[in-house]
């Protein structure tokens, strides 16, 4: 299922020892191993794939593995292997036959189970994609999207009052009760039921809070579908408050604007049930199961070829294996004058600045800045792109430039003014920085990486000393397993020779974040400050082994040789 096993084979860190050790997965119970046959190309192919699969190639990797699989077509839990690679890179037609080839010997295959559902669905065929679904056992994400995916076939079978009926009446303890009731009220609409759907989504977007792009967008075409334009055009005011600068909503507002209606995201049962594993891709890629995603996402691909924010999904996935050639690839399929088309352009130049291509991506940022000089987003990813290469003074000059376009600032605008502070901070103008800083603030009261910088930089200066503990208090209250901030708390005590609430913090900031070298050095200065020289020493050896910046690794060495002298560390870990 898609579990273990896909952890296993997507995103793989041992990859590159597995390519190096004897022949190779061990085969599932029941399945036979054939004797190897052309043994060199055998293991070579296999060689080959587990050193592509450990770089992120995701397509040379499968080329190769099926290539091995070929040679091998015994091997049960290679064939699983190839099918959940030739499904990450969209490859469709070799994963369903691959699928179909599973599901004949293994019964586990639920994720093979579940794209023969799928080609069901596209060929609608319902009442077979109802029998297949029910026949998958109801666990892990299968089961969790079942419900959705269930009342989709149901309403595409024409029973959308029973498909409605169905999703309405699950009570599960299981987080998705907001995605349920949107997946009822796509139901509702697209049946001509306005006012239903209408009352299903209005309790889930707000005025005071960011709501999924999808769910929002499905209010304002309901609500321009009944006449109400100027409620839908107040929804998305309100929103883009909260994001300025979301593209998408400045799309469909245009078209408001322009006398048309905006689309549903969903049109039919394939697109719903695509839109449901959107859902679940999306919080699994939040919780770093980057694996996992991808495939869902690749199924949601399937079933609604096209969609701009599947591909965004997609190619971030892919960024995050370290594969950006891939996301290229995926970003490059969307078409310019789609309402995701501006943020894939935007996405394909911060993946050129991984790829040590910073000059072409700056370029673009200014490109298109010049193309839309009423939209800030190229400009501050272009400060954001200078700042992490310690370009401070010139990430200034885009966030000032990208500052000076709007209109009025909203509540949405506050990592704008935090991001020039740093920039300010870093030049050694404090009270510049300091001014965006309480800026920020204003615009986002409690907002925690304010709260840490602005309460750090105060502390480390001696400035305003009671109101940067309680800032700094207030940030690890917010974000108690925040490695850093609960960092730059224990150091802040640090400085205030409150030894033994410092080492507590820091302690417990170690825990939180084990292999970062200036948190273990900060927990070794507490220690030899608390009279704990041998722990101290050890937490100082710690931080080398981490791959400490060269500057690091001469203050540490030091220490190591003579000690803590009254200068004290260096500066709080997340100070930047």
């Amino acid at each position: 299922m898609i579990t273990a096993a896909l952890l296993t084979v997507v995103g793989c860190t041992d990859a590159r020892q597995a390519a190096s050790s004897a022949w190779p997965v061990e085969p599932a119970a029941g399945s036979t191993v054939a004797e190897p046959v052309e043994a060199d190309n055998l293991a070579s192919s296999y060689l080959a794939g587990r050193i592509a699969l450990a770089d992120g190639d995701l397509r040379s990797a499968a080329d190769n593995l099926g290539q091995t699989l070929a040679l091998d077509p015994d091997n049960l839990e290679l064939r699983r292997e190839v099918f959940m690679l030739r499904l990450g890179v969209g490859d469709y037609p070799a994963a369903l036959t691959l699928a179909k080839s599973l599901v004949e010997v293994d019964p586990e295959a639920e994720d093979a189970r579940l794209m023969l559902v799928f080609e069901q669905v596209k060929a609608g065929d319902f009442a077979a994609a109802e029998t297949a679904l029910a026949a998958i056992p109801d666990r892990g994400i299968v089961g969790l999207a079942k419900p959705i995916l269930g009342a989709w076939i149901t309403f595409g079978a024409g029973d959308p009052e029973a498909a409605v009926t169905g999703l309405l009446a699950e009570e599960r303890e299981d987080g998705l009760g907001a995605i349920r009731l949107y997946h009822a009220a796509m139901m509702l609409a697209l049946d001509g039921q306005t006012d239903a759907a209408r009352a299903e989504l209005e309790p889930l977007v707000t005025s005071d809070g960011r709501a999924p792009t999808r769910l929002v967008t499905a209010l304002v075409a309901i609500e321009a579908a009944g006449g109400q334009d100027a409620a839908a055009m107040q929804v998305l005011q309100e929103q883009l408050a909260q994001t300025p600068g979301n593209s998408v909503f400045e799309s469909a507002l245009a078209e408001l604007q322009a006398g048309g209606d905006p689309p549903l995201p969903v049109t039919d049962a394939a697109s719903g049930m695509a839109d449901g594993l959107l859902s679940l891709a999306r919080a699994l890629n939040d919780q770093n199961a980057e694996g996992q995603a991808l495939l869902l996402a690749r199924m949601a691909a399937y079933l609604a070829p096209g969609q701009g924010d599947v591909a965004l999904l997609i190619a971030e996935i892919s960024l995050a294996q370290g594969n950006p050639e891939e996301a290229l690839r995926i970003l490059a399929e969307v078409p310019a004058d789609s309402p995701y088309g501006w943020e894939a352009r935007l996405l394909g130049a911060q993946v050129l600045a991984t790829m040590d291509r910073q000059d072409e991506a700056i370029a673009r940022f200014d490109s298109m800045a010049d193309e839309r000089p009423e939209r800030i987003d190229a400009l501050v990813a272009k400060g954001d792109l200078l700042r992490r290469q310690d370009r401070f003074a010139e990430s200034e000059v885009a966030y000032d430039r990208a500052i000076g376009r709007i209109d009025e600032v909203t509540v949405g605008h506050w990592p704008l003014f935090y991001a020039r502070g740093i920039a300010r901070e870093r030049t050694g103008r404090w009270p510049e920085a300091e001014a965006d800083f309480l800026h920020a603030l204003e615009l986002q009261p409690d907002q925690p990486q304010v709260l840490n910088y602005l309460g750090y930089s105060w502390v480390d200066q001696g400035l305003n000393l009671d109101k940067g503990e309680t800032m700094l208090r207030r940030a690890v209250e917010l974000r108690p397993d925040d490695g850093y901030i609960v960092d730059s708390l224990g150091w802040a005590y640090y400085r205030l020779e409150r030894v033994p609430e410092s080492v507590t913090y820091l302690e417990r900031a170690v825990e939180l974040q084990p292999d970062d070298p200036v948190i273990n050095d900060h927990l070794g200065d507490a220690y030899w400050r608390a009279g704990r020289q041998r722990e101290a020493r050890f937490q100082w050896q710690r931080a080398l082994t981490f791959e400490p910046e060269d500057d690091q690794v001469v203050l540490i060495e030091r220490k190591l040789r003579e000690g803590l002298n009254e200068a004290g560390g260096e500066r709080g870990a997340n100070s930047g």
